[in-house]
Parts: C-alpha cells; sequence; structure tokens
C-alpha cells in the first residue's frame, strides 16, 4: 500500500529542504512506523526523525460561492545528513542544474 501521496513544495517547506527537513502529504491511516518503512523501502534512506500534523477541514468562500478544503495529514521527515529524497526539488533548482550542465 502506498502511504506516500505527493510533497509538499511551499516555501516554508524549501527552506527546511537545506537542513534535510521534508514535508510530504501522506494518507490519513497512516502512522510513524508505516511512514519510515515506505521511506526506507521505496527510497533507501535513513530518518532520523518524523512528525505528523493533522489539519482540519475549512470553511471557504470563492466568489461568494461557500465551499471547503480538505483535511489533510502531513509528515515533517528528518533524514539522515547528506541525503535528500529524489524528486523533491523546485523548479528553479531544476532549472539552475539544466543550465550548469
Amino acid at each position: 500500500m502506498n502511504l506516500i501521496k505527493t510533497p509538499i513544495l511551499t516555501e516554508k517547506a524549501a527552506l527546511g529542504m537545506g537542513k534535510g527537513l521534508y514535508v510530504i502529504l501522506v494518507d490519513p491511516s497512516a502512522t510513524k512506523p508505516a511512514i519510515v518503512s515506505e521511506i526506507k523501502h521505496q527510497f533507501d534512506l535513513d530518518v532520523i526523525s518524523i512528525r505528523v500534523v493533522n489539519s482540519p477541514a475549512k470553511k471557504v468562500k470563492f466568489k461568494r460561492i461557500p465551499g471547503f478544503q480538505p483535511s489533510r495529514r502531513k509528515a515533517y521527515i528528518q533524514l539522515k545528513e547528506g541525503q535528500k529524497l529524489p524528486g523533491f526539488e523546485l523548479p528553479k533548482q531544476e532549472k539552475a542544474k539544466n543550465q550548469e550542465s
């Protein structure tokens, strides 16, 4: 079962990437040990610590039309120094790498 859904690539998350802290969206039923084993199995990386945050659903309005943002479960994953999660680079970083080559 794939517990890892997508990376969260925001400015706040990008600041942590330099220190080895990654933010990912995970399945609502995922537990800390299951997420750690999934990271180890898929990417062969060592996880130092993990924090899980449940964000509740929010009521929002868009052009006076009521709606809601769904609830989310985020995992903050601290990796061993020098390790990186593949595919978690920001578009600006990818462009810079392509220009250097």
